[in-house]
């Protein structure tokens, strides 16, 4: 008999989950973490699962009430660390634990699904850009601020500018399509660059998969071949659910 299993995603600007069963995604959902409340009303229309996992970068605050949820349906939440090895990944970060859990998650979401070199990209509050090699070797990573939070310091710290939303455009002629497009080119420029010494290094096209809120966004603007993985640090948390259940 398979288990049901909850997936949490507690990022720095939404909470991610999903409920899984008989290997199919049946439930998921995000929201934004001022909305908790609604959230727990939405679980109480669920199943009790067998395993409630999850990765946090948001701090211990942001966990209270869903611990507290989740011990009134008798479970405990299992959080995950970073660490040197798992679910065929290995973690080459000087100090592993040290790795945010959800760039840990998401690494070894893209792993288990494409088995190869791989660019690995999350497009949320920060931007990751993560590198796994033919190996499945964590190999090293960069941290941007993201798209909004680019265009949050620029309106906050720069008297002209408005928060207009502009487009990407090769030669803008007004200051929103400015600031759209000066964004664009500085997330674009490192992971084209990451991509490029990827490739070099091991001698094969890697995969290039991305995940978080500006994702589809992010895939748009990038001349390298990549595809969205909503789902992906989701994933990455199923499998190493799916690995304690079985040790």
């Amino acid at each position: 008999m398979s288990k049901r299993i909850l997936a949490l995603d507690i990022g720095n600007t939404r909470i991610k989950w999903g409920m899984v069963e008989a290997l199919a995604w049946n439930d998921s959902g995000a929201i934004e973490h001022h909305q908790v409340k609604k959230l727990l009303l939405e679980w109480d229309r669920l199943p009790t699962p067998d395993k409630v996992i999850g990765c946090n970068v948001a701090g211990e605050s942001r966990i209270i009430s869903l611990e507290k949820y989740w011990r009134t349906r008798g479970l405990e939440i299992s959080w995950v660390k970073s660490s040197a090895m798992s679910c065929g990944v290995i973690n080459k970060y000087e100090r592993p634990e040290q790795l945010g859990a959800d760039r840990w998650a998401a690494l070894i979401g893209a792993w288990n699904k494409v088995q190869r070199t791989c660019l690995v990209l999350s497009a949320g509050t920060a931007m990751t850009i993560d590198m796994l090699d033919a190996q499945g070797r964590f190999i090293g990573g960069q941290i941007l601020p993201g798209r909004r939070l680019m265009q949050e310091s620029l309106i906050s710290r720069t008297h002209a500018l408005e928060a207009e939303v502009g487009q990407v455009k090769e030669c803008p002629l007004n200051t929103a399509d400015a600031m759209a497009s000066g964004i664009a080119g500085a997330l674009v420029l490192p992971i084209e660059s990451a991509f490029s010494r990827l490739e070099s290094w091991t001698g094969s096209e890697p995969a290039c998969l991305i995940t978080g809120g500006d994702a589809d966004w992010l895939a748009g603007q990038l001349q390298i071949v990549c595809r969205v993985e909503a789902r992906l640090v989701l994933d990455g948390l199923l499998k190493m659910a799916e690995e304690e259940i079985q040790s």
